[in-house]
C-alpha cells in the first residue's frame, strides 16, 4: 500500500500538469490576435503613392516601383480607397522633370497626375547585409500624406514624417552572396515594406510572440 500511494500521487500530478498545459493551449488558440488600429484614415479621393530615393539607398531603381505598387495594391484590395493612380505615372513625371529642373514639389507631382492626395514615401535605408556575408535585410522609410489641393500635410503631425521599418529574419547567407538570389531577396524586402506602409492606413492584426516565424 505504501508503494501504491506515491505512484497515485505521481499520476495525479502528471494529470494536473497535462490539464494545465491543455488549458493554456486552448486559451492561446481562443484568444484573438492583438489588433492595431489605423494610424490615419485616408480620405477616399484619387490618391497616388510616390517613393522618393534622394539618398540613393535602393538598387536597382525599380524597387521604388515595387514598393509603391505594393502599397497601392494593399489599399485597393482592402477597399480603403476607391481610386488610385498608377505609381508609374507619377514616377514618369518625376523622372522627366528631374532631367531638366530641380525636383518638383510633392504637391505638384500629385497635381500633374490628377491626384488629390499623395502618399509620399522617403527612403532612409535599404540593405540586405551589414558585412557582405551575413544576411540581415532591413529597410526604413518616412511617410507623409499630402493634400494636393490645399497644399498641406495631413499625416503625421511630426514634420519629419512617420517612420516605418521592416526586417527579415532567418535568411540564409547564400541569399546575399549570389546576385540572382540577392535580387529576389531585395524585391521581397521591398514588398514587405510596401505592406507595412499600407498597414498604417487600416486596422490589422499584429500577431503574437512566436507566430509567423520566417524561414527563407
Amino acid at each position: 500500500m505504501k508503494r501504491i500511494l506515491p505512484s497515485i500521487l505521481l499520476l495525479a500530478t502528471i494529470a494536473l500538469l497535462s490539464s494545465c498545459n491543455i488549458a493554456g493551449v486552448a486559451s492561446y488558440l481562443t484568444t484573438p490576435d492583438p489588433e492595431q488600429e489605423a494610424l490615419f484614415v485616408l480620405p477616399n479621393v484619387p490618391t497616388v503613392v510616390f517613393v522618393d530615393d534622394r539618398r540613393n539607398v535602393m538598387h536597382p531603381v525599380r524597387l521604388r516601383r515595387v514598393i509603391a505598387e505594393e502599397v497601392t495594391n494593399e489599399l485597393l484590395k482592402r477597399e480603403i480607397l476607391s481610386t488610385m493612380i498608377s505609381p508609374r505615372d507619377v514616377m514618369r513625371v518625376s523622372a522627366t522633370n528631374d532631367k531638366y529642373n530641380t525636383p518638383m514639389p510633392v504637391g505638384e507631382l500629385g497635381k500633374a497626375v490628377g491626384a488629390s492626395v499623395v502618399i509620399y514615401i522617403e527612403m532612409q535605408a535599404f540593405g540586405l547585409t551589414s558585412d557582405g556575408l551575413t544576411a540581415n535585410p532591413r529597410t526604413t522609410c518616412n511617410i507623409r500624406v499630402i493634400d494636393v489641393r490645399n497644399r498641406e500635410k495631413l499625416f503625421p503631425a511630426d514634420s519629419a514624417g512617420f517612420s516605418v521599418t521592416e526586417t527579415m529574419k532567418h535568411v540564409t547567407s547564400n541569399r546575399v552572396t549570389t546576385s540572382s538570389d540577392a535580387r529576389k531577396l531585395a524585391e521581397e524586402l521591398a514588398k514587405k515594406l510596401g505592406v507595412a506602409v499600407g498597414e498604417v492606413f487600416y486596422d490589422h492584426t499584429t500577431g503574437r510572440l512566436g507566430d509567423n516565424l520566417e524561414r527563407k
